[in-house]
């Protein structure tokens, strides 16, 4: 096993579907074992046979920064849907904006 690492997250912080999604993108370097204690997300990161340990580490590392840039997407997401909706409605409507039309 090239190497073993426990990542604890903040479940009022970070969703499960955003530390899911940066793993899914390092399962080249290790597997997730997932599981939620009370507001906690425990992370086990457990490195594939082929990861070298520094490669592993390198990936625990980039785990980290993905989790916290899924996160912010799904923030970014939520907060900028009703006008993504209006601007996508406008868009696909036969109204028009302009009365003097």
């Amino acid at each position: 096993m090239a190497g073993l690492a426990e990542l604890p997250f903040d479940g009022r912080l970070y969703g499960a579907e955003a530390i899911q999604k940066a793993a899914y993108r390092a399962m080249h370097a290790f597997t997730l074992d997932l599981k939620v204690d009370g507001d906690n997300i425990l992370c086990t990161l457990i490195g594939n046979i082929t990861t070298e340990r520094g490669a592993f580490e390198r990936a625990v590392e980039e785990f980290r920064k993905d989790v916290l840039d899924y996160q912010l997407r799904a923030q970014l997401q939520a907060e900028t849907a009703p006008i993504r909706n209006l601007i996508i409605g406008l868009a696909f409507s036969n109204a028009r904006l302009n009365p003097s039309e």
